[in-house]
């Protein structure tokens, strides 16, 4: 496959730049590789929504997330003495084993590399989690957001949230 001159080293441009501050609120955006649409269904978004919750234990705090079909959105807090692409990576590298097994394939499952937004102020994390959380809506999923069950807007899914931690 030939790699259009436009993405050549995308990847890496992405991380230019990029550091980890300790208690630094971050949204992330991850693909799936081939943007292909298998994370909206219960099996693939409880791998997710549990690499949250278990694989960064005390690792992050979980402000705000949506899972869409082809991609996913966080919004979280970034404890002392971790850094953010060592995070994303263990968590991702989890999920991708687990998600390639469920959908019987192999191979890779995200895209390189992932978008994050250090959120300079209260203002921004709130209005990345609301983006987060809108997406569906947005993409004429759901009519509103607390009715996508992969998602923090959803009732069910607030449990998962550090919300104590919101700033």
């Amino acid at each position: 496959m030939s790699t259009s001159p436009f993405t050549k080293g995308r990847s890496s441009d992405l991380r230019k730049g990029r550091i980890s501050e300790d208690f630094a609120c971050y949204a992330i955006s991850k693909a799936v590789n081939g943007r292909r649409a298998v994370l909206a269904n219960d099996q693939a978004a409880e791998i997710l929504m549990s690499s949250w919750q278990v694989r960064t234990c005390d690792r992050i705090k979980l402000f705000a997330f949506c899972i869409m079909p082809d991609h996913y959105h966080v919004t979280f807090c970034l404890m002392p003495g971790n850094d953010l692409s060592k995070v994303l990576e263990d968590s991702n590298k989890f999920t991708a084993a687990k998600l390639n097994k469920l959908l019987r394939r192999q191979g890779q499952f995200w895209q390189n590399g992932f978008y994050d937004h250090r959120c300079r102020n209260d203002k921004e994390l709130y209005d990345q989690s609301l983006y987060n959380e809108h997406n569906p809506v947005r993409c004429n999923l759901v009519t509103a957001a607390e009715l996508w069950p992969y998602s923090s807007a959803y009732a069910g899914n607030k449990g998962m949230l550090d919300r104590e931690w919101w700033p």
